[in-house]
Parts: structure tokens; sequence; C-alpha cells
């Protein structure tokens, strides 16, 4: 792996190249058009809460949607975001999720999903705001509420449970 200057704001050198595994276990370069795209499915995710079409993502920066679909590919080799089962979308890019999932989470300026009740904190967190999750207790169903104030953890009281050591997460990132 070659060291990377992290320089910018994303923590990403802005000339550099930014080697990653890809799925296959092999090293592939992740380019600036592929970073560009990353940034633009987050800047979405954050102003709507929702995931980005491919054909959206391609208009803005400015490129064909075969161009975005084959970023796609290298990000979520990259381990950077996780495709739809058809791999036609975003299904996450942490702490997001482009699908319907048990943890609402709602800003101030927007109400998004999230994968899990780690990732529903992180929102609030990377957004830097405050945020409310709502789910349930996955063991016995019942409505559970807790969110970050003025950067505290507010709410109910609870565990949450990571039952993949993180290390193992992306071997299968949709149960994690």
């Amino acid at each position: 792996m070659k060291p990377v200057d992290r320089s910018d704001e994303c923590g990403r050198g802005k000339d550099d190249e930014v080697v990653a595994p890809d799925s296959s276990g092999s090293a592939s370069a992740l380019t600036d058009f592929d970073w560009a795209v990353r940034s633009r499915i987050y800047e979405t995710f954050a102003a709507t809460g929702s995931a980005p079409v491919i054909p959206e993502i391609a208009a803005f920066v400015g490129s064909t949607e075969f161009q975005v679909r084959s970023a796609l590919q290298r990000l979520y080799g990259a381990h950077e975001i996780a495709l739809l089962p058809n791999g036609d979308g975003v299904w996450m890019a942490n702490p997001f999720s482009g699908v319907p999932t048990d943890y609402v989470v709602e800003t101030a300026e927007m109400t998004c999903y999230a994968p899990c009740a780690w990732d529903a904190m992180g929102v609030p967190a990377l957004l830097e705001t405050d945020g409310w999750i709502r789910t349930r207790c996955a063991g016995t169903g019942e409505p559970l509420e807790f969110g970050i104030e003025g950067g505290a953890l507010k709410g109910d009281d609870g565990v949450i449970h990571l039952s993949t050591p993180i290390r193992d997460a992306w071997i299968d990132i949709g149960f994690t």
C-alpha cells in the first residue's frame, strides 16, 4: 500500500491515488473520479437522507452512467460503499442506508435510515448536529429511542451488541 497525504478535510490527498483492496483481495487504485462519485453520494445522503441514483451522480460529475457504475464497483471493492444486491445503486454508505431499515434517524434538516444502531449514532456525529433515533429491540420488539443532543447520548437505556467482530464486517455487510 502506498502512503497517502491526508491533507484535505476528507482525509484524502488531493493529488494522490489511494490503493485499496478490492473484493478479490488484490489491490486496485481509486481515482479522483471515484472519490468524486463517493463525495457526491455522501453529499446527497447528508442533504436529503436518501441515496442518489446513478443518473443523478452521472449528471453531477459530468460523466456517463457506465463510468459511474464502474466507479461504484471500485468503491465497493475498496469497502467505501455497499451496492444494492442487483448492483444498480447504493445500498449503504456508512453510516447511511439507501433502503429502509429499523433505524430511523431524524435531524433538524432531514430524516434517513441507518444500517444499525452504531451507524445510527454516526449520522449526527458525521453531520455535526443533534439527532434522534427510533428503533425496536431486536430481542423483544420493544420500541427504543435514543439520540445525540449537544454532543451527549440521551434517551432509553440499552446496550448495542455487535455480534460480528468489526474485522469481519465486510464478509456479510448486510448482516453486520
